[in-house]
């Protein structure tokens, strides 16, 4: 890893810190005393969001290589970054963290099965994907498990501590999103691809992020959630785990231009998500 990789890290971890410390194990009880809306997030997320996909590259007519790439994207779980999105929006933070934890346990077996779909059905090539499984356990353990726990630990041994700093962490949570952002973006590793590949994707993976996040919000309207649950559903849809879409990419296929896809979401996906939730959090009482 590399230095911008460890200050990454070490942002991320404090950022879902903060977040655990907005949780109680009654917010779990909630959302398990209601397993219809994880069961749905996940299996639409699995089913719909790679038939989406499909219907994305092909409308845009995107080169092979950025069309397996986004479903690199499709298939990797939704990332820490749609929890404190979630967070930020004020809105069910619980199901946020119940619904990225389980599609990342699942991803070890379903990533594979999209990605050679992808793979297969725009390069053409009969592919072994390779899963780093170790990777992915430790982002779940370490970025979402480990912080998340971390907080909830601190708000139930110190509950006032947690009440007198609640608006200024979430003053902090606020600003460090925004760094981690402008970090996401600056350091995306454009240099090391095709340039002029990746700028034909970048209106491809704007529109990837519209039509993901609609599938969700669709999804919880039609099981009619309530408004807080449509925009954590729209939020986990649209938010993927870049750093395990590239670590397949590299490692499972050793295609650093499988990438491609990736870095064009990283460049206009998350600021178009982030956009929408800090319009939310100015219409949306704490």
């Amino acid at each position: 890893m590399t230095a911008t990789d460890w200050v990454g890290s070490l942002v991320l971890f404090f950022l879902m810190m903060i977040i655990g410390l907005e949780l109680t194990p009654a917010d779990f009880r909630r959302v398990a005393s209601a397993p219809r809306a994880v069961l749905a997030g996940t299996l639409g997320q699995l089913v719909l969001l790679p038939l989406m996909t499909w219907a994305v590259v092909v409308a845009t007519a995107l080169p092979p290589v950025l069309a397996a790439g986004a479903f690199l994207v499709a298939g990797a779980p939704g990332a820490g970054m749609s929890n404190i999105m979630v967070a930020l929006g004020r809105a069910n933070l619980a199901l946020s963290v119940t619904l990225t934890a389980v599609a990342s346990v699942l991803s070890v077996v379903t990533l594979p099965l999209i990605a050679a779909v992808g793979v297969q059905g725009f390069l053409h090539d009969a592919v072994d994907i390779e899963i780093p499984v170790a990777g992915l356990v430790q982002q779940l353990v370490l970025v979402l498990l480990a912080p998340i726990g971390l907080g909830m630990v601190l708000r139930a041994r110190s509950p006032e501590f947690a009440a007198h700093y609640s608006k200024q962490l979430q003053r902090l949570l606020f600003l460090t999103f925004l760094i981690f952002i402008a970090m996401s973006i600056a350091f995306s590793d454009e240099r090391a691809v095709d340039v002029e590949a990746l700028r034909g994707g970048l209106l491809a993976a704007a529109l990837w992020t519209v039509a993901a996040g609609a599938i969700g919000w669709g999804l919880a309207a039609l099981l009619r959630l309530p408004h807080g649950d449509r925009f954590t559903f729209m939020i986990e849809f649209g938010a993927r785990n870049m750093a395990v879409a590239t670590m397949v990419a590299l490692t499972g296929l050793g295609r650093l231009d499988l990438t491609l896809f990736s870095v064009a979401y990283v460049i206009v996906g998350y600021p178009m998500i982030g956009l929408v939730t800090l319009l939310r959090r100015r219409v949306t009482k704490p």
